[in-house]
């Protein structure tokens, strides 16, 4: 081993899904949407002004978060938005898991946890499912410096009811409680309706499943007003810019077509039950 190759930091890489060629496929590896975009989508890539590629995109996503916030009926410093969820993730470990305390997250669930733990050398526990595959919310009410979960759960698919949530959330008010909420609208209430109650939860959502969108990479976070700062100000210092005006012009088309979303949402929740 060369002495420089010592100081190269490793991990053991997160692998995605394989993508085959061919277009007449239903993807399940990496879940994606069988469903197209909204319709608005498609007329919003044939109205873009190419010119506009010119000059760098605006690093507040500021049309994106106002949508957003409208939408969710938050106020615009609320909300984060990253280069998928993946992106929004990441940055929230790097944030906010700093106690040098073990973070907990369940030990079957995304295998990306355990990848960004290591890239930024976290300690982390990852308590066992139940016999039934299910987070125990027991084994979340413990010394710990944060906690992540999915809801539902990937890959089991199981939802964990609020009150379950909630649970967990109010046990653990000195830490940081993220919740990663994926394929929430395939399932039941989001964890958003406890954010007026917990200013350490983060609930976070991705337009990659159920809104069609995984090709454009859009995630976003709610929560408190100062875990929002305190995520701007890690952005801000890792990369200002994310995305190209052209992906700002289609979340907003995207996240205002509501009752499309939900309709195919209602779909594929059904084949799935």
């Amino acid at each position: 081993m060369r002495p420089w190759e010592m100081n190269i930091r490793r991990v053991v890489p997160y692998v995605p899904g394989d993508q085959p060629a061919g277009d007449k496929l239903i993807k399940l590896n990496t879940n994606e949407n069988p469903y197209p975009p909204a319709p608005g989508v498609e007329r919003a890539l044939r109205e873009m002004d190419a010119d506009r590629l010119r000059k760098y995109p605006d690093p507040s996503s500021a049309e994106l978060v106002t949508a957003l916030a409208e939408y969710y009926g938050v106020g615009e410093d609320q909300v984060f938005v990253g280069v998928g969820s993946d992106d929004v993730i990441a940055m929230s470990f790097l944030t906010f898991f700093n106690s040098q305390k073990k973070v907990l997250f369940p030990d079957i669930t995304y295998s990306f946890y355990k990848v960004w733990a290591d890239l930024y050398r976290i300690p982390y526990e990852t308590p066992a499912l139940d016999e039934n595959m299910a987070i125990r919310p027991l084994d979340y009410k413990r010394e710990n410096g944060g906690i992540i979960f999915p809801n539902p759960n990937a890959p089991t698919g199981l939802y964990m009811p609020l009150d379950q949530v909630e649970e967990i959330v109010k046990a653990n008010q000195d830490v940081i409680v993220i919740v990663d909420e994926a394929y929430i609208d395939f399932a039941g209430p989001s964890a958003r309706e406890l954010l007026p109650g917990y200013d350490n939860l983060l609930v976070v959502q991705t337009f990659s499943k159920s809104r069609s969108m995984a090709g454009m990479r859009i995630g976003f976070a709610i929560g408190n007003q100062r875990l929002i700062r305190a995520l701007n100000d890690v952005k801000y210092s890792y990369n200002s810019y994310h995305w190209s005006k052209w992906y700002f012009y289609l979340r907003r088309k995207m996240s205002k077509a509501i009752f499309y979303f939900y309709n195919f949402s209602i779909k594929i929740s059904y084949f799935i039950s």
